[in-house]
């Protein structure tokens, strides 16, 4: 399985294996061994590490203080109110991309809760961020790991620095889709941690990846309920490191992979839904070892020999990491053969971990990634993946998980991120990456502190939507190693129609938490059954544009459901709702939009008319009404004798006005009226009342 910094575990241990270099430091905390910030101060504190060095590929699990991790004793005075809007940066620089330090910031002393961490992988820096008005002031352990640590050590810093800006969205005036929920049957999908998702636009049916299974879902509108089946084939069900699936909705292909850790790819394609599957090559040559990912789309024109060379009209890339530097493979014949991997960037650009592929509709091919040089970033290819360029996110810092991006029909690229502090955020781009809005807290308006596991999707130019798991309780230990954390996570999907300039965020997952507790995103430094979820979700339109989401499911018992306090660190219940209250397990469930404006315009219903007045006689009422709509293909009209209840409809209308003929005198009517197409009603208007005389 794909773990966000420690699937690249054996990488890293086999090169601390090769290297197996000591060094001569005397066994002492870092030098200085303390320091101290206020809220004011503008000079840095920074401190040198003096641990001997070597590999701790355990991480804070086995590390041995002075060997091969040591500490820095941080006091942050002042009060929590001190520092609103400021915040305590701690960084870590070498100079060789081959040593590999993990950052961890306890509260109180090195065995407290963990506020912020930051284990990004083969590198030259390490950087988190300290809220102090969450945590608040007091002393801090910066406890620094030598994951694998070469003839070379760290320096370290410590500063006072401004916090990211909320900049939350206006206020949306669309109204809130409405979203259903679909679990898998307790026969299948019950270890779905990291799961993807594609939907066949001709059928309707998704295909779901799950652990060792690829199902097929078929959904019922009418009932509101979806049917699954396995439709796994043997090479798909094969015990792997990764898993994963994708669906181009253009052609209706389905791949689906399974990564050995000797960087080869098990892949198969099928058209049929998974009733029969193709064998792949599965990948290009020289491939990495790990986080795959598969992403299909249009060529981009004009790039010589880098066109399709079968009747197959898109190109397929299998992207994967190894350690630092992460390599992508093209494949002109609709996924059969793969060309030889090319480098999209080296350690020294970006963190090797990326995000899914996706291709837009000119060909433009993009890749996320949640750490490039202290900022979130796209890999950018205009030429079908030979040549890649990094693109910066400006007002985003690192984050601990994957971030995604959707593309809409004219190629504006929407980038769903989680940053340093924990907030989900949403920047566009209108020129391929070059240039951004600034990032928007989508999560403002429904108090979301910590998010993870962001996931893209967009339709028309100026439609897209943003999934990801969320809670609305504060501090770095959401995502660490803190069991007594007591955050409720739901899954949340913020939708814009108006391209970014406002977002819609509606939790999508009421009454029915995802998981309580810590969803950790730490590795194998993770406790027990707190890393069920693994390391992401997807996000995919249907035919119609309605967002369709895959998810592992942590919190499925009715005690979990509702909050019941079970458990403790002792086995007995402990006054909290926490981690040790959780399920632990990885259900595959699916959100699927079921009413409410969708990422196409074309399948809209109207908007509901406005300004409805009537104009009575002693013979009829003249209703006439603003009509807000340019799809509709005609209006309801309802009466009823209370302005509250009892309306039936009186007729229909082409326009925006109707004559009722059939009222009688000395008698008051209440009218409403309501637009229709072929893809629904809209709301109604307001009622007017009118009394015939």
């Amino acid at each position: 399985m794909s773990t966000q910094r420690d699937s690249s575990n054996l990488g890293r241990i086999a090169i601390g294996g090769l290297i197996a270099l000591v060094l001569s430091f005397p066994l002492l905390a870092s030098q200085p061994a303390s320091g101290s910030l206020a809220a004011g101060s503008t000079a840095a504190v920074t401190f040198t590490g003096s641990a001997v060095g070597g590999t701790s590929p355990d991480a804070e699990n086995t590390c041995v203080e002075g060997v091969n991790c040591d500490t820095f004793l941080l006091t942050i005075g002042g009060t929590a109110a001190d520092w609103n809007g400021k915040n305590v940066k701690v960084s870590l620089s070498w100079l060789l991309p081959a040593t590999d330090y993990d950052l961890y910031i306890h509260k109180t002393n090195a065995t407290g809760p963990v506020v912020a961490s930051s284990a990004q992988g083969t590198n030259t820096n390490e950087a988190a961020e300290i809220n102090v008005a969450q945590s608040g002031t007091g002393t801090y352990a910066v406890h620094v790991v030598y994951f694998v640590a070469l003839a070379d050590q760290f320096q370290g810093r410590a500063e006072v620095v401004t916090a990211a800006a909320d900049n939350p969205p206006p206020p949306s005036t669309m109204t809130p889709p409405v979203y259903a929920n679909f679990a898998a049957p307790s026969t299948l999908g019950q270890g779905a941690g990291e799961p993807t998702i594609g939907v066949n636009w001709a059928t309707g049916n998704a295909m779901f990846i799950a652990g060792l299974e690829t199902l097929r879902v078929s959904f019922d509108d009418a009932a509101g309920t979806a049917s699954w089946a396995d439709r796994s084939g043997l090479t798909t069900s094969i015990t792997t490191f990764d898993p994963i699936l994708f669906t181009d909705p253009h052609t209706n292909r389905t791949f689906v992979s399974q990564l050995l850790p000797a960087k080869v790819s098990l892949m198969a394609f099928s058209d049929d839904d998974g009733e029969t599957w193709t064998p792949s090559q599965g990948s290009g040559i020289n491939a990495g070892v790990d986080h795959q990912t598969i992403g299909g789309g249009p060529f981009k024109p004009g790039v010589l020999l880098r066109g399709p060379l079968t009747s197959y009209p898109n190109a397929v890339y299998y992207a994967s990491q190894d350690i630092g530097l992460a390599e992508v493979a093209l494949s002109r014949d609709g996924g059969q053969t793969f060309d030889v991997a090319v480098p999209m960037w080296n350690l020294t650009q970006c963190n090797g971990l990326h995000g899914h592929l996706k291709v837009a509709p000119d060909g433009t091919v993009y890749v996320p990634n949640k750490n490039c040089g202290g900022q979130q970033a796209v890999a950018v290819s205009e030429d079908n993946g030979l040549t890649w360029a990094i693109r910066h996110v400006p007002g985003s810092t690192a984050g601990d998980t994957d971030p995604s991006v959707g593309i809409g029909s004219d190629g504006t690229v929407y980038f769903g991120f989680v940053n340093t502090d924990g907030t989900a955020r949403a920047a566009v781009s209108h020129d391929r990456g070059l240039s951004w809005s600034t990032p928007q807290n989508v999560g403002y308006t429904q108090g979301v502190q910590n998010a993870v596991f962001a996931a893209v999707t967009a339709g028309d130019a100026d439609r897209a939507a943003f999934f990801f798991v969320g809670t609305n309780k504060g501090g770095a230990g959401g995502l660490g190693t803190d069991m007594t954390f007591d955050g409720t996570w739901y899954g949340y999907v913020a939708a814009t129609h108006d391209g970014g300039a406002s977002w819609l965020t509606v939790n999508a997952t009421p009454n029915d938490p995802i998981q309580r507790g810590v969803i950790c995103t730490q590795g194998t430094t993770c406790p027990s059954g707190t890393r069920n979820l693994l390391d992401f979700n997807d996000l995919q339109l249907d035919a119609k544009g309605r967002p369709v989401a895959a998810f592992a499911d942590g919190c499925v018992s009715a005690d979990c459901r509702a909050g019941v306090d079970r458990s403790g660190p002792n086995g007995t219940p402990d006054g909290k709702v926490d981690s040790y209250d959780n399920d632990g397990t990885d259900v595959a469930t699916i959100i699927r939009q079921s009413h409410g404006r969708t990422l196409f315009a074309a399948y809209d219903a109207p908007n509901a008319p406005s300004a409805l007045y009537g104009i009575p006689t002693k013979s009829n009422v003249t209703l006439k009404w603003a009509d807000n709509s340019s799809n509709e293909t005609g209006f309801v009209v309802e009466r009823s004798l209370s302005n509250t209840s009892g309306f039936a409809a009186v007729g229909n209308a082409g326009t925006n006005q109707f004559v009722d003929n059939s009222v009688a005198r000395k008698t008051t009517y209440y009218y409403r009226v309501k637009a229709v197409n072929a893809n629904g009603a809209s709301t109604y208007s307001n009622v007017t009342r009118a009394y015939v005389k």
